[in-house]
């Protein structure tokens, strides 16, 4: 029963891939499909923090451009940030970004272009304090022998747990 049945699923197999799909109906021979390419397609851009520009000029919230085209754009953070992440259609293209240049892959569909930036982080300026701080050199003894009893200590607790084992073994043989 195992063999009829794996010879007619390997027959299904072979012959679905061959079947013609027909959509015709009786008055008619034929099917026609059609669709409509626009000719142009509209970016959306999200920028909060900076600008954005075409070859023009500072794009607003959308702009047309012609199907299959490659945009560039100069992405401008405002004073005090930078470029966190850009994303083109939801994905991330931050690492395609150079200089603050992006090209935008051949246009085929509607695109939300978004930049995300980040405040500039700013190094605090410290004050010169009054009391001089004392720094205390890495091989210094007290740390050394720190380390050291530290060692001693962990070696000699585990010398006790093993003897204690040990006897307790030695005592359970004996009875």
């Amino acid at each position: 029963m195992k063999k009829i049945t794996i010879l007619l699923l390997a027959v299904l197999i072979f012959y679905v891939p061959c079947m013609t799909a027909y959509a015709e109906t009786p008055e008619q021979k034929g099917a026609t499909i059609s669709a409509a390419v626009p000719a142009t397609h509209v970016i959306t851009f999200i920028s909060s923090g900076g600008r954005i520009e075409d070859v023009d000029s500072t794009v607003g919230g959308h702009k047309e451009y012609g199907r299959r085209s490659e945009q560039p754009f100069h992405i401008i953070p405002d004073d005090g940030k930078e470029i966190d992440k850009v994303l083109y259609g939801g994905e991330d293209v931050t690492s395609k970004v150079k200089d603050g240049y992006f090209t935008t892959p051949p246009l085929v569909a509607d695109m939300v272009f978004e930049v995300i930036y980040r405040d500039i982080p700013v190094e605090p300026v410290s004050e010169p304090s009054e009391t001089p701080s004392v720094h205390q050199p890495s091989d210094s003894p007290a740390k050394t022998g720190d380390t050291e009893q530290a060692a001693v200590l962990i070696i000699a607790v585990l010398l006790m747990v093993f003897s204690a084992a040990l006897i307790m073994k030695c005592k359970n043989i004996a009875n």
